[in-house]
């Protein structure tokens, strides 16, 4: 994450050329003691494989792997140029962002600065800004993600009407952390708005923490007294951060899509509210290269992406599902892939199969940087433990040596402590059902862990969802 302060900050700068302004801000991080003196060559290596310029008058200089020994701290060093320089790729440069990272801290760091570039005026108010505070200000508002994932799919529900689905789809929100209880209150007293092709949508702002969209569907397509019901959506809103969901939705209802969504998988319905139509061809494919996405290899996607005759869009099979330009490079960065993650290409028309497979290619080929395969293991070869040796019992009258807790003698039965075994399969048949135990268990153990410091701070008094003989009202962590 970006943090800044005010000694983060040199407004006002002057440099003749590039190669002035990398060595002051060089300069700046070694001043930090964030970096020793020889990381400016770093910097200077990581330009001459390409260049740093990240668009809208920001360029993002740092090191290059090997330089990272002389990294002491991560840390982050900003400079303004209000008169702007000429940039080596020929681009006009007003900001400096110059990182100082020794692991993937930079990958959270270009991200969010993705996000900041997204923002209309910014760059121009960047450039302008006269106080550190104002810089501060641009560049460290957190970006709200709008959720939509598997977590916020129930799918193939036993119900009667569209109003009971509009409740299943509120409580998965609230399971979420994206709402409390007075949302799904609310929408229980809301009529769903039909939105054609059997969807139905309710919506709330009042009790939302963050904003999110939730579907539910039956077990099959019904009728109720209001029509055909295929799924309802509900859409926790706050703010503009909730635009892209509708933007998303509005698409799918575009393209015809939303009758067929309730015998789909979750992994389909996803694919289709990111963009792609099922007439779409896709490409997966999963990131090799160790330090993930970030400016370098994202800019060789890009160059393969524009070289392609038609539109191709990517998204991160993991993340948030919404799918990007493959174009853009502020899109492509703010993705975020890691190593192991897995991108999905997608593309219509003529040619289209050729274009994701392009891409595709080049990421297995690692976008101009030496790569190393993942290693697969199959899981028949996995080691396997040794079966337990089986516990005898010690014999009549048999020395048995222990270890003494206290002086004394003490007469009682002796019991042999037998540890127990565990059976799990190395490799989940659904992955997606898996994760979502997984959140659950990750919520209702963070729900007992609040009420036990309620308990503990209220000097004994219960709270839900712990009751008075302390036993867990909710899943178990």
């Amino acid at each position: 994450m970006l943090t800044l302060n005010q000694d983060d900050v040199r407004l006002g700068c002057h440099a003749t050329d590039w190669r002035e302004a990398l060595a002051q801000a060089a300069q700046a991080l070694t001043d930090a003691h964030r970096v020793s003196a020889e990381y400016r060559e770093g910097l200077l290596a990581r330009e001459a494989q390409s260049s740093t310029y990240l668009g809208n008058g920001i360029a993002i200089p740092h090191g290059t792997p090997e330089s990272r020994r002389y990294v002491r701290s991560t840390g982050v060093r900003v400079l303004q140029y209000p008169e702007g320089l000429t940039w080596h790729d020929g681009h006009r440069v007003n900001l400096l962002v110059t990182i100082a990272a020794q692991s993937d801290e930079h990958l959270d760091i270009l991200r969010q600065l993705t996000h900041v570039l997204e923002r209309e005026g910014v760059a121009e108010a960047l450039a302008r800004a006269t106080r550190a505070e104002e810089v501060i200000a641009l560049l460290s508002r957190v970006p709200v993600t709008a959720k939509l994932d598997a977590e916020t799919l129930c799918l193939g529900l036993p119900v009667r009407d569209r109003l009971e689905l509009a409740l299943f789809a509120a409580a998965r929100l609230r399971h979420a952390g994206c709402v409390d209880a007075g949302f799904v209150a609310a929408i229980a007293s809301q009529p769903p708005l039909a939105l054609g092709q059997g969807l139905w949508l309710v919506h709330g702002t009042s009790g939302v923490q963050s904003p999110g969209l939730a579907l539910a569907t039956p077990e099959r397509r019904l009728q109720d007294d209001a029509g055909d019901v295929a799924g309802v959506f509900c859409l926790a809103a706050q703010g503009d951060a909730h635009r892209s969901l509708l933007e998303r939705l509005d698409g799918l209802l575009a393209r015809g899509d939303g009758a067929q969504l309730a015998g789909l998988p979750a992994e389909q319905i996803l694919a289709r509210l990111a963009g792609e139509s099922a007439q779409a061809e896709t490409a997966r494919v999963r990131l090799l290269n160790a330090h993930g996405l970030h400016a370098r290899p994202a800019r060789e996607l890009v160059q393969v992406a524009r070289a392609q005759p038609l539109p191709v869009r990517v998204r991160l099979l993991e993340g948030s599902s919404e799918a990007v330009s493959a174009t853009s490079l502020t899109k492509v960065i703010g993705l975020g892939a890691r190593r192991g993650q897995t991108l999905v290409f997608s593309a219509e028309g003529d040619g289209a199969a050729q274009a994701v497979s392009a891409l595709a290619e080049a990421v297995r080929n690692g976008l101009g940087e030496p790569v190393l395969p993942i290693r697969e293991t199959p899981e028949e070869t996995l080691p396997r433990a040794a079966p337990p040796a089986p516990i005898v019992p010690p014999g009549a009258d048999e020395l048995l040596t222990a270890i003494p807790a206290s002086p004394g003698i003490a007469i009682a039965p002796a019991y042999v402590l037998r540890l127990p075994t565990f059976q799990y399969p190395e490799r989940a048949a659904d992955a997606a059902r898996e994760r979502q135990r997984l959140e659950r268990a990750l919520h209702g153990g963070h729900e007992q862990l609040q009420a036990l410091v309620k308990r503990t701070a209220g000097g004994g008094g219960c709270a839900d969802p712990l009751d008075s003989c302390g036993n867990a009202g909710g899943s178990r962590a």
